[in-house]
Order: C-alpha cells, then structure tokens, then sequence
C-alpha cells in the first residue's frame, strides 16, 4: 500500500464540484482533533492500527479491517489509542450525487439513513475486505488518473460498487447488534443532547450530575481529548445545519439551536463549516440538500 500523510482532506464541509474523494492517510493523529462533520457521507475503513472513534454520544472500538460509517449531521472524532501511527482510507461521496443512481429496489444511501450514532460500525467479512480494498485502490487510481480517457465515468462505477458492497454488509450482518463500547462521558453526553438549547455552563451540568465541576471538565476531556464546551458548540452547529434545512431563517434558527448570542452564533457556525449560515442557507437551495440533511 502506497500510503502518505494527508490532513487536507479530514476538515469540517466540503462543498467541492467533486461529488466523491478517495484519500489514503497514515499519521499518528486524525486530521480533524476535535468533534466534527460533513457535508457528504464518509466511509472509514482502518487498514492498521487501534482507534477509538466517538459518534455523537457514543463510543466504538476499531482494529484493522473495521469500517465506520457517519453520515452528513452525524459529529464524529478519532482517538488514536496507541502511540503509533494509524493508516485508514477515507472516501466522502455526495448525497445528492448518489440519489440518481438509487432505484425503488436499490437506495444505495440506506446504511447512511439510520438515528445518529446507531449501525454506524460494519461488519465485513474476510471476502467483504478483499473486495473494499480492490475497489477502493482501483477507485483512488481512477480519482488521480482524470485525464485518462473513461477514468470518470469508471470511478463513478466504483463508488457505486463500494455502496453495493457496504449496504448488502450492512444488512446482512444486522448493525444494530455491533453495539458501542460503553464509555464513562456517556451520562454527560445524554444530559447535554437532552438540553442542547437550554442555557449549559459547567456549574449546571454538574449540579444536575451531582458531580464536581472540576471533576467533570477533566473526566470529559481525559475520556474525548475535547472540552466539554466544544462538544457542545459542535452539537449546536448539526442542529442549526437541521434547521436552516426546514427553511428556518437565520435569526430564528441562532435561538432555536441555543445560541441566543448572534454575532456567537455567525463565528461558531463559521469556525465549524466554513461558511457563515447564510451562505449555507444559499448552498442548500442550490445544492438541494435540504431533504438529505433531514433524512
């Protein structure tokens, strides 16, 4: 495997012209070191190494061979649970892409339509593996090799193939059953996904834990190696990214994801995505995303 360090492609949204992207990475740490998402669905496949990958609020163990899914709202982190480093491909795929190569019999974005943080691990079978790997090089070959003749429309053909391969897994091998590995921020995750828009300080979440503040912020942070505060700026931004989809207009949706300051809310969202949310707002209406985001 011809594997190279590469950061650029683990960032927040990408709202390329390019409907999908096969990178392969090797680094001792994710590219992305805080809780974050995208705006196309990811495929997470650890070729070696041991990663510790929160979802939401929940936790899964990786080893070599694992693949991850996250779709567009899902917020995600790697942790690196050894001092070595890892090496995993990673491919993006458009939504809106995909959806007019979905047939009644065949939605090819099934195993991405689930409630967040749940069936996000697959269980591949040795042959599953072999398969991915064949159709992952081959995909990232075609991806580099554009300005061959076909080369499109071939690398097209195998992103469709590897959502073949990953939604017959994926039903095959019931998700649901591959249940995360219990982790001890779980209780502080639940209480702050149920009070996301309420106003949260460190002082409210202990009280309402019976836990020292201090004792909170350091467990937090020793467990995700992210603060408490950014997990749930992270959480705000997928929910306002939600609501700006239900045609909400900026100022409504600054208060209804918790914000409630407004020159916060544009700095927060823009820090996140990249984009402040009115221009997301625009991306959505001429991208047609609203119903994906949603979905």
């Amino acid at each position: 495997m011809n594997s190279h360090t590469n950061k650029s492609r683990e960032y927040h949204y990408d709202y390329s012209n390019q409907p999908f992207s096969c990178d392969m990475m090797t680094s001792p740490a994710a590219g992305n070191t805080e809780f974050h998402m995208h705006n196309r669905f990811e495929l997470y496949y650890l070729l070696d190494g041991y990663v510790q990958y929160f979802v939401e609020n929940v936790c899964y163990n990786m080893t070599p061979g694992s693949l991850i899914l996250f779709s567009s709202n899902e917020i995600h982190k790697a942790i690196n649970t050894t001092n070595t480093p890892f090496s995993r491909i990673v491919i993006h795929v458009s939504p809106d892409f995909i959806k007019q190569y979905c047939t009644s019999r065949t939605n090819l974005l099934t195993c991405f339509h689930r409630k967040p943080g749940e069936g996000n691990l697959v269980s591949l079978s040795d042959a599953d593996r072999a398969h991915f790997l064949e159709l992952a090089h081959s995909l990232k070959n075609a991806i580099n090799g554009t300005e061959h003749y076909g080369n499109d429309i071939l690398a097209t053909a195998l992103v469709l193939q590897l959502l073949v391969l990953i939604n017959e897994a994926w039903n095959r091998t019931a998700p649901k059953t591959i249940l995360p590995s219990p982790h001890r921020t779980q209780a502080i995750m639940n209480y702050i996904d149920s009070h996301l828009t309420e106003s949260l300080t460190l002082d409210s979440i202990s009280s309402a834990l019976s836990l020292d503040k201090y004792y909170l912020s350091h467990l937090f942070k020793s467990e995700t190696e992210s603060t408490i505060f950014q997990y749930v700026l992270v959480k705000r931004v997928a929910l306002a990214k939600t609501l700006l989809s239900q045609d909400h207009t900026v100022s409504e949706v600054c208060h209804l994801s918790g914000f409630n300051d407004y020159s916060n809310f544009i700095r927060s969202f823009k820090q996140t995505t990249g984009y402040t949310p009115g221009q997301f707002k625009k991306i959505l209406n001429n991208h047609s995303l609203s119903g994906i985001l949603t979905e």
